[in-house]
């Protein structure tokens, strides 16, 4: 086997890397969901925000669009959360949640290329099921923070607050809830004049005792409780003057009672401030904001109120939510001032982001395309129909990716977690028919659509389990359709779709299968996976014979096949994706040579030119199939010689689903991520030198190049859709989709730029020189 390959990392991102790839975000905007959205407080437009997973967002045109400032490499599964500004806004801190390990972490980065300047390691990383659940950093000397732990401990559930004075080199604890009756902590706070001043806000505990607020003036040896009998959270402490504190009530029962408190001295002494709260549900404040600019206006976030004073706290306004919609607020969790408009501001909520332009007393929903993706991805790219299906709420979004129309299927509101999710499974040979497989009770249902997902009928019930791992459709009759439920493959012919015609395969082996080839020249001819091995029948599925002639190297038990894939130009050679790597057949299956020697999970081979093979891993944390990252795998050589594209030029994504348009000399895939939604990445595989490609790039040209103010894009024989310029970091920073005449880049600073042009037959690049 010959093997050479390139790494491509974001070490290694040079302007001809760029050049051949591209990554974009294009989920529908209404549906996405990011949290901690803060306004810098120095430059205005820009904005940061978090994801639902591993993503750190800035923004510089005021949250029009968006770019991954910190994409957190994974090596545990986590997620980030509490994002804060530091050090008067020139960075950003944040927590990495990774259960139950030492990759439990506070992470301080630069805010303007997100480079980790500081890393607080979790404390106990030795203790079971532990988290980091709230920390503070002290401004002015970063080298003091705080850090508040949950864990469990013989069965029970503790809660343990640690601090350092040397950056994290050393760490000691200042409580534990096993030597304070079991008193939970909720949040926890550093004085912002006064290192040595912390604030536990504790909450219920595992008996009759509950709440209190714990003040230590020593580092936390010793400590005060004030205003006990209550459960506290959110704490804000007046940015001009650290001795003027408000204090929020949490969930509690018994004696709580809702309630804002405000200290005029550091603490020492508490007083209601007088607010008429709105009943609902627990009747917890989440969050309390005095806006920098402006100290007299202040902010308290409700379950399902927003609270507002602009005089200091002498008069408040409920803006109230009667109904728990999650189109609208509910439950918000943060909140920032922008300092160079008065009266906005955003809060994160815990559905939306929302911004307000009269100081919170109305709402306009903040869009953006970073939605949670779930269920699966798929597509059908063939004879003229472009069609796009990405999964979101539990249901499912079809796009017309020609006209760019979506419509919506059987997605659920952000509150009902109940049914089944929709994973559809798009026909590789009729344009619009999709299957999925739903359980209900004890029977499980196979649907089948023709019209994208709008309607369904069902085809199949069983009282065993239905999942789909994979189809196939007959392409010399469409009618007729194979099925792998796992262990079981089926033939279902739906001629006549009310009365299905159902065959059970009759299978050497109840190993799982991932894979079915139809042979495109005899549809007697079919090529079935069966763990580590493939089998081949040249009747229809009545014999089987095995193929698994050079897999040896995969190990029963350890290993699996988990794609199968025929070559559309050569319906010779098939292509399998395994955990021990890639094999090609040269021969419909009967022999097999390893061409690629590492872990992938899909493989395809182009539709439109020879040679040209692409293989994606997905995010893994080795519960069911090897540890792995997103990456993209290539050659133009059918896999004499590969480049991956690494998981840090993909931005670590984590992906589960993906699906591939090819063109003459590019390819676009498309992944269903955690949280950054629907992500696009282009790569361009003009290197293969085909000259009818070549022909194609050349009839383009863009001028005057180089350029001091405009260029102008032509092409004699194609029609060009759009037009994107990016920086030689892979920044989109134009798009042009109306006009290709004179496209002004004045406003670029000099240097080379990389302009993508969209054409009816693909994606090419050209080069740009702004002078």
């Amino acid at each position: 086997m010959k093997k050479i390959f390139i790494l491509i990392t974001l070490l290694f991102l040079t302007f001809s890397q760029v050049a051949n790839s591209q990554i974009s975000f294009s989920a529908n905007e209404e549906y996405g969901q990011i949290y901690d959205v803060i306004f810098d407080p120095i430059v205005e437009g820009t904005i940061y925000a978090r994801t639902v997973g591993n993503h750190i967002l800035k923004s510089e045109d005021n949250a029009t669009s968006w770019d991954i400032l910190y994409s957190d490499p994974m090596d545990k599964h986590c997620t980030l959360s509490n994002l804060k500004l530091l050090n008067n806004g020139q960075n950003l801190s944040f927590i990495v949640k990774a259960e139950g390990t030492d990759y439990n972490k506070v992470i301080v980065i630069k805010n303007t290329d997100g480079t980790i300047e500081k890393v607080y390691n979790v404390p106990n990383p030795q203790e079971s099921d532990v988290l980091i659940a709230s920390y503070d950093i002290y401004e002015a000397d970063n080298d003091t923070s705080i850090i508040h732990t949950t864990y469990t401990e013989n069965f029970g559930f503790k809660n343990e607050v640690f601090r350092t004075i040397d950056g994290g080199a050393s760490w000691q604890s200042i409580y534990y809830s096993g030597d304070n009756r079991e008193v939970a902590i909720n949040n926890i706070a550093i004085s912002p004049d006064n290192p040595n001043k912390i604030f536990l806000m504790r909450g219920v505990s595992t008996g009759s005792d509950i709440g209190g607020l714990f003040i230590s003036e020593d580092g936390g040896v010793n400590w005060e409780e004030k205003i006990p009998g209550n459960t506290y959270s959110a704490i804000e402490f007046n940015p001009n003057d650290p001795n003027d504190i408000l204090l929020g009530t949490f969930y509690g029962y018994g004696t709580h009672t809702e309630n804002l408190y405000r200290s005029l001295d550091g603490g020492d002494t508490w007083n209601i401030v007088p607010i008429t709260y709105n009943s609902m549900s627990n009747n917890n404040i989440n969050y309390i904001k005095f806006n920098p600019q402006n100290t007299d206006n202040i902010l308290v976030l409700e379950e399902n109120e927003i609270i507002i004073s602009n005089d200091n706290g002498i008069t408040w306004h409920n803006e109230v939510f009667t109904e728990i919609d999650p189109e609208n607020y509910y439950f918000g969790l943060t909140a920032s001032f922008n300092p160079f408009e008065t009266n906005e501001l955003i809060i994160s909520a815990n559905f939306y982001p929302f911004r307000s332009t009269d100081g919170g007393y109305t709402l306009e929903k903040l869009t953006n395309k970073f939605v949670n993706s779930t269920g699966r991805i798929d597509s059908y790219f063939k004879g003229g129909e472009n069609h796009l299906y990405y999964g979101l709420r539990n249901g499912f979004i079809h796009r017309n990716v020609d006209s760019n129309i979506e419509n919506g299927y059987r997605m659920r509101p952000l509150n009902n977690t109940f049914g089944s999710t929709t994973f559809p499974y798009s026909d590789k040979e009729v344009a619009g028919r999709i299957f999925n497989s739903s359980r209900a009770g004890m029977n499980s249902y196979l649907e089948m659509s023709t019209d994208h997902g709008e309607n369904y009928e069902t085809i199949l019930t069983s009282m065993m389990f239905l999942n789909i791992y994979t189809l196939a459709t007959d392409p010399n009759n469409t009618s007729l359709i194979w099925f792998s439920f796992g262990e079981n493959i089926f033939t279902i012919d739906v001629s006549d779709s009310t009365s299905p015609i159902i065959n059970e395969i009759s299978m050497p082996n109840t190993d799982l299968s991932y894979g079915i080839i139809i042979d495109p020249d005899d549809s007697q001819q079919v090529l079935i996976t069966k763990g580590v091995n493939t089998y081949k029948t040249i009747d229809g599925g009545s014999n089987w014979e095995e193929t698994s002639n050079g897999l040896e190297a995969l190990i029963p038990g350890q290993d699996m096949i988990l794609d199968a894939s025929v070559n559309p130009l050569n319906s010779e050679e098939y292509l399998l994706a395994t955990t021990k790597g890639i094999y090609l057949s040269s021969d419909k299956g009967d022999t097999w040579n390893q061409i690629f020697d590492e872990f992938v999970e899909k493989v395809y081979f182009s539709d439109k030119t020879s040679g040209q093979i692409v293989a994606l891993n997905y995010y893994s944390d080795g519960f069911l199939y090897p540890e792995s990252s997103s990456r993209i795998i290539y050659s133009t050589d059918n896999g004499l010689n590969w480049e991956i594209i690494s998981s840090e030029a993909l931005e670590y994504l984590n992906a589960n689903s993906s699906t591939i348009q090819f063109f003459e000399e590019s390819a676009n895939i498309y992944f269903g991520t955690f949280d950054l939604g629907l992500v696009e990445y282009t790569i361009d595989l003009s290197v293969l030198g085909n000259q009818n490609n070549q022909i194609k790039s050349q009839d383009i040209i863009i001028f005057p190049n180089p350029t001091t103010h405009t260029f102008t894009v032509e092409s004699v024989e194609q029609k060009i859709k759009d037009i994107a310029v990016y920086t030689s970091t892979g920044k989109q920073v134009l798009k042009s989709t109306n006009s290709i005449d004179k496209i002004d880049v004045s406003n670029l600073t000099h240097g080379l730029y990389l302009v993508k042009i969209t054409t009816n037959n693909g994606a090419y690049f050209k080069r740009l020189l702004k002078k």
